[in-house]
């Protein structure tokens, strides 16, 4: 199988002939690769199955306010991303989009974080005003990567802590559930067979069915330090696939290398039977784990990476 085969046989809920695999490193990292092996790609070097294109970021002019600045992809823009992609896929490769903040995340870069969590109950038609433009912005971004042909467009929010979910679940479902489910229907109106990854960090197990009926086919993130893998697995696998799960604190960061194979190990006996499993480590890979870890945690991949 080529990675793209593996990836897309994953995400059918199908096992593939080995778990596909990816991480996303900080710069720091980054730069202990150049150190330890001269090589500047992480996923060139280890092989990773799913790579990233991105839109551009056009720079902000001084006299905009942050809240008015809300750029949309040109058809240059999106023309530039599908010639990427389609590079990367004629080498055999899955591609996703890259991450742009959610509505929520959007709104507490905008406000600060009391002020969003206060909007609702303070000035909600204002609010709700401010989120809809949000949305609208948001879909015009993950819409082009759709539109360019990315395998995977990646939306989501953080709603998560470590323990419990940001707000309740009904203020989810009043305020934040409609506006993801506009997005996910626009990305459906470009491309309806896009597979689209919510990425969410923290404890997110209460809104896991939402996400499934709003139409999200993937959880990215599934930080293993607050949800049970199990339980994940067992009553959301049939109807969602999962990419992370290897605790980037539990199973990285503070162990030998020899625990990091088997906290893989146990990680993908949990969640590799039946296919819907993107191995990964649950945050961005940053300079506190240790490089023979690293290391690790590729090893166990491609050694115990067949099925569960």
């Amino acid at each position: 199988m080529t990675s793209r085969d593996r990836v897309l046989t994953t995400l059918r809920h199908e096992e593939p002939d080995r778990v596909p695999h990816n991480l996303r490193p900080s710069a720091e990292m980054v730069e202990r690769l150049r150190a330890e092996t001269g090589a500047t790609d992480f996923a060139e070097h280890f092989g990773h199955d799913v790579r990233y294109v991105y839109l551009p970021s056009p720079p902000k002019p001084d006299d905009v306010p942050d809240i008015e600045w809300t750029p949309r992809p040109s058809e240059a823009d999106i023309a530039s991303v599908a010639e990427a992609t389609r590079a990367l896929q004629a080498r055999g490769l899955a591609v996703c989009g890259g991450y742009a903040c959610g509505v929520f995340e959007q709104a507490k870069a905008w406000l600060g974080d009391a002020p969003t969590m206060t909007g609702p109950y303070d000035d909600p038609r204002g609010f709700g005003t401010l989120l809809d433009r949000i949305t609208d912005w948001k879909a015009s971004i993950y819409g082009a990567y759709a539109a360019a042909g990315t395998d995977i467009v990646w939306m989501g929010d953080d709603l998560g802590t470590q323990r419990s979910l940001v707000m309740s679940p009904q203020q989810y479902r009043e305020w934040y559930r409609p506006r993801h489910r506009r997005i996910v229907e626009h990305l459906r109106s470009i491309r309806p067979g896009v597979r689209i990854a919510f990425h969410c960090c923290g404890h997110v197990t209460p809104l896991i069915r939402d996400l499934i009926e709003i139409g999200i086919d993937i959880l990215e993130a599934v930080q293993a330090e607050t949800m049970d893998l199990a339980q994940l697995k067992r009553e959301f696998g049939r109807d969602i696939a999962f990419w992370g799960g290897i605790g980037a604190q539990s199973v990285l960061a503070r162990t030998t290398p020899e625990q990091v194979k088997v906290g893989v190990r146990d990680t993908l006996r949990i969640m590799a039977p039946g296919g819907g499993y993107i191995a990964a480590p649950c945050h961005t890979l940053t300079e506190e784990v240790p490089w023979e870890s690293v290391v690790a945690f590729h090893l166990a991949l491609h050694e115990d990476g067949e099925g569960g």
